[in-house]
């Protein structure tokens, strides 16, 4: 059925008038051209106007009205309920529109927002649904930009279901999507920020690090200070993984002064931290060292997750420096805090288990590697590397045959029941912030 927009498209055409000349004294041409794609709908006086001016009675857009009023109607009651934060109301105002969607409207931005309704309210799933709807009625309308938004989105919600694989497939679609478009959509920043922070969690490195470089040669992009910072921050740690501690070091600098410079202490002390790290692992372990004890007075006792970080990356010195009672001292600090991770909490005990044999007590590692034992049997992927070998090493030193025999078997078991690894490991720790 033609729709309102179409039909009074094809009474101008077919009177040789343009939008300007359709719209002088009645509107702009934009409203015109917003009324002729079913973007929005005339009121009745200006409807009864653009009748009279193509020269037919008001009547002859009456079939039309009738069937698209109150759709229209419930379709702008649900935009204002979103609008207002009302996102479970609002849905149930989507979902009672006529399905298939009457012909006024684009399937598209009602997707979109609706997409945007499930994704605010929590139902993570259906938001992933709409946003993959968004991308299908974007190919089949050949409207590129609604498929680049639909791939982002989707990512979003994929990330919100732990489905962080699938979201980085989705941004990296979204990517292909806007370079074979040519499109240029402020979206592209946000799409590269995303992926490369995935892509830093996860790996390849490499192409992490390519992602960030490219986004900081891009002077000409607007972007904020925040955002920049935030960039040069991903590309120290994505440097530092490669193994390019100078670098790393450079770009954390800098990421430092942005923050500083925009007000943001706290951000700017998760630089600081990195920083530490990236000096001990470039060798400077002095230097580390004294960066670190420098920030403890910076750092606030109530942010449990920067003095986490900051006594794990002490600890992780004090060992380079063969200081293992000072490194046990930090561990136990961290240990202590109730805001504390089961990866990084994994760590710490591993950490403490070789640090107190280092120290010669067995009975106190054969404790901490208890404790990370029910952390694995509750998160079986957040063992860390080295985990049974360390455990090996402490039941050969106190010949504990049947601990041994016992460790074997889980060893077996393990192999066959293996997860997948990560393709990379930070080298002996630098921290990679939880998501945003």
């Amino acid at each position: 059925m033609e729709t309102l927009g179409q039909k009074i498209r094809a009474l101008r055409k077919a009177r040789g008038m343009t939008q300007s000349e359709l719209a002088r004294g009645l509107a702009t041409a934009s409203m015109i051209s917003q009324i002729e794609s079913d973007r929005t709908m005339p009121s009745a006086q200006l409807l009864a106007q653009i009748a009279a001016r193509l020269g037919v009675d008001v009547s002859e857009f009456q079939r039309e009205l009738a069937g698209s009023s109150e759709e229209a109607h419930t379709y702008r009651r649900a935009k204002q309920l979103a609008e207002q934060g009302h996102y479970e109301e609002a849905i149930r105002h989507f979902l009672s529109l006529s399905w298939p969607l009457h012909s006024q409207f684009r399937p598209e931005l009602v997707f979109q927002d609706m997409g945007d309704c499930y994704l605010k309210a929590g139902d993570y799933e259906q938001a992933a649904r709409l946003y993959d709807a968004l991308v299908f009625a974007g190919f089949a309308r050949g409207d590129m930009s609604s498929v680049v938004r639909g791939y982002y989105y989707g990512a979003l919600a994929r990330r919100r279901l732990q489905r962080d694989e699938e979201a980085i497939l989705y941004l990296q679609r979204a990517r292909q999507a806007l370079a074979a478009s040519g499109l240029q959509m402020p979206l592209r920043l946000k799409i590269e920020m995303t992926l490369a922070r995935l892509l830093l969690q996860y790996g390849p490195m490499e192409q992490a690090r390519a992602l960030y470089e490219g986004i900081l040669a891009r002077d000409a992009e607007p972007m904020s200070a925040v955002d920049r910072a935030h960039a040069h921050h991903g590309l120290a740690c994505a440097a530092a993984a490669v193994g390019d501690y100078q670098a790393a070091i450079e770009h954390a600098r800098r990421a430092i002064e942005l923050h500083e410079d925009a007000g943001n202490r706290a951000l700017a002390m998760r630089c600081r931290i990195n920083l530490g790290a990236f000096l001990r692992l470039g060798g400077d372990v002095e230097g580390a060292l004294s960066h670190l004890l420098d920030l403890e007075d910076r750092t606030s006792p109530r942010d449990e997750v920067l003095r986490v970080a900051l006594d794990h990356e002490l600890a992780l010195t004090y060992q380079a420096l063969h200081q293992p009672a000072l490194a046990m001292e930090r561990v136990s600090r961290a240990l202590a805090m109730t805001r504390v991770g089961p990866e990084i909490r994994a760590q710490l005990h591993l950490l403490a288990a070789s640090l107190v044999v280092e120290l010669g007590d067995l009975d106190r590692a054969e404790s901490e590697l208890r404790a990370l034992d029910e952390l694995v049997a509750e998160r079986p992927d957040v063992a860390p590397p080295g985990y049974l070998h360390l455990k090996a090493e402490v039941y050969l030193r106190k010949g504990s045959t049947p601990e041994i025999l016992q460790l074997c078997e889980e060893a077996v078991t393990q192999a066959t029941q293996r997860l997948p690894e990560r393709p990379w490991a930070s080298p002996d720790r630098f921290w990679v912030f939880p998501r945003q």
